[in-house]
Parts: structure tokens; sequence; C-alpha cells
């Protein structure tokens, strides 16, 4: 498995065969996992360093991690 936000970057991994997954997964994945009690805190901070995310995708994020 390889993280991975760049478009080309994840194109050439899933060319490969490697199994991607973003920085949201990654957080879900956290959370999900007992590392992180929350997501929405350090998806705020990602969005105020830059970090581009659609409302809708910033939603269903929230949803899936029960917030």
């Amino acid at each position: 498995m390889v993280g991975l936000d760049d478009l080309q970057a994840r194109r050439l991994a899933e060319e490969l065969g490697l199994t991607v997954i973003g920085t949201l997964g990654i957080l879900l994945r956290a959370k999900q996992a007992g590392l992180l009690p929350t997501v929405r805190p350090l998806i705020h901070a990602l969005i105020a360093q830059g970090f581009h995310l659609a409302p809708d995708l910033y939603q269903t994020v929230l949803d899936l991690a029960g917030e």
C-alpha cells in the first residue's frame, strides 16, 4: 500500500498494481484503529495549510468517521 495525493503519482502507482490511499483515507483508518479520537480538527488543519477538499467529500469523510 502507498499513500499518495498527487494525481500523477496515484495513476502511476495504480498502473503498477499498488493499492493507493490518500491523506483522508489514512486519517479514517487511523480513527478506525483507535489511533485518533477525531479527524475533524486534523482536516481543518490541512485545509488551513492549503489542502483542497470538495465540500461533499469533506462531509462524506466526517460521516464515515462518525463525526
